[in-house]
């Protein structure tokens, strides 16, 4: 039997969005958080309102679809049920993306339902480490030739990032740099989903030379993973483009707490010849 849908009061979220804008984001949809009302907790209700406004903001130039474009309820159970439990920064910002690349016209394409899954069972830390891997390898390679979907390519996309910039970049307390846990289950819980690829490794200089070719301080080297990238384009809107636009100056997915392209991360992979 399917799991039924838990709504939400339907007027917490009209005060912020407006109904009208609750309708043009999730077209037809919207019906569903309506009829017999059971109220969430009131932070629940506060991260929903923080993920349909992400949502409406990333999924404004197409609003005016919206006799024609929808949510599909599967998606919406997901944010309702699941995304609201959260009240991370950057794990909003997935959640409204998400929200946002699933409105569609073809009422079977319930794709988002699979990403916010993932994204759910995702801890805070996957999540942030996620985004500082991607906006820093998208911009490293902006426009270029490689092709995410070649692993030859993606072993040239490899980068290393030295651990003093990842740490301030994840924003470790001393409670959390001292954990010794804490890397292996940020970087084998991406691999294990298929968020970056498996062949990833941190330590210091001597473990990590043969990895980069050269001295390094210590740090983490990682590749990037088709997957990741799909995730990360639907975390900003753009889950219906194609990999490949990840890479273009189109691509806009910066978020303001965190810098998109860290100071001290290298490509470590073989260039292509020119």
């Amino acid at each position: 039997m399917t799991e039924p849908l838990m709504t939400v009061g339907l007027g917490a979220i009209v005060a912020y969005l407006g109904k009208d804008g609750v309708s043009k984001l999730l077209g037809p949809t919207a019906d569903y958080l309506g009829g017999e009302i059971k109220q969430l907790a009131e932070v629940r209700i506060t991260n929903l309102k923080k993920i349909f406004l992400n949502a409406q903001k990333k999924a404004d130039v197409n609003l005016e679809d919206s006799k024609t474009h929808a949510v599909p309820p599967k998606v919406l159970k997901v944010i309702v049920n699941d995304a609201s439990y959260s009240d991370d920064l950057i794990t909003t910002e997935y959640f409204g993306g998400v929200l946002a690349s699933s409105r569609t016209k073809i009422p079977r394409d319930d794709r988002g339902a699979r990403i916010a899954k993932v994204i759910e069972s995702l801890s805070s830390y996957h999540v942030r480490a996620h985004y500082i891997i991607y906006s820093n390898i998208i911009n490293l390679f902006k426009e270029s030739d490689y092709n995410i979907c070649l692993q030859k390519d993606r072993d040239e996309m490899q980068i290393y990032f030295p651990f003093e910039v990842f740490a301030k970049a994840m924003d470790f307390s001393d409670d959390e740099l001292n954990n010794a846990q804490l890397l292996d289950h940020i970087f084998h819980g991406l691999a294990r989903d298929g968020l970056i690829d498996e062949s990833w490794v941190y330590g210091d200089k001597h473990r990590l030379e043969s990895y980069t070719g050269f001295s390094t301080d210590p740090g983490i080297v990682c590749k990037p993973s088709p997957f990741g990238v799909e995730v990360f384009l639907w975390a900003f809107g753009y889950g219906k483009k194609p990999l490949s636009f990840a890479f273009t100056e189109k691509c806009v997915t910066t978020i303001d707490a965190i810098e998109a392209l860290l100071p001290g991360i290298v490509a470590t992979g073989i260039k292509k010849s020119t």
